[in-house]
């Protein structure tokens, strides 16, 4: 077993930046963690699980998840009722230049 931290990870030929495994890490309950990072102490590894389960699932259900992402905000725009400024874009509404 080749134990390491986050960074020595990310230097693996292939791997996503630091901050993208750290991200995946959080999203994925089943990534292969021998120890969770805490501030002040690392991520520990198996260097060698965790480079073949990032392989094997970096992009599974990337996609999906920003398809429903983008779905749940029209949904949410369109429940919400259009708001516009009173006055601004009506031209029926006085001018106050006229007075």
């Amino acid at each position: 077993m080749n134990v390491g931290t986050l960074a020595d990870l990310g230097q693996i030929d292939g791997m996503p930046s630091v901050p993208s495994i750290a991200r995946f890490i959080a999203a994925r309950g089943d990534f292969p963690v021998i120890q969770r990072g805490r501030y002040g102490k690392p991520f520990v590894l198996d260097l060698d699980a965790a480079a073949a389960f990032i392989r094997e699932h970096w992009r599974d259900g990337r996609n999906e998840r920003t398809v429903r992402r983008i779905a749940t905000m029209r949904e949410v725009a369109a429940a919400a009722p259009q708001q516009t400024l009173p006055g601004l874009f009506d031209h029926d509404a006085p001018d106050a230049s006229a007075k």
